[in-house]
């Protein structure tokens, strides 16, 4: 079953769902409309908007800098 890591910040959902076998995990970044900056530190804030599990070992997260 997959982990709810919905809400979490990016490094404590990669690591529970690494606990839990997923050992591919790809990441699609978006940014709030009313955030500008460009660059953001990888760890500054990113939360998990989106999970989706491709097969047993492979789960795609929508993550968004807040």
């Amino acid at each position: 079953m997959l982990p709810d890591v919905l809400g979490y910040k990016l490094e404590k959902g990669k690591s529970i769902l690494m606990n839990n076998g997923y050992t591919n995990i790809q990441i699609t970044f978006t940014k709030s409309p009313y955030n500008h900056q460009e660059s953001l530190p990888f760890d500054s804030g990113a939360r998990i908007l989106r999970i989706r599990q491709i097969n047993d070992c492979t789960v795609e997260l929508l993550v968004c800098y807040v």
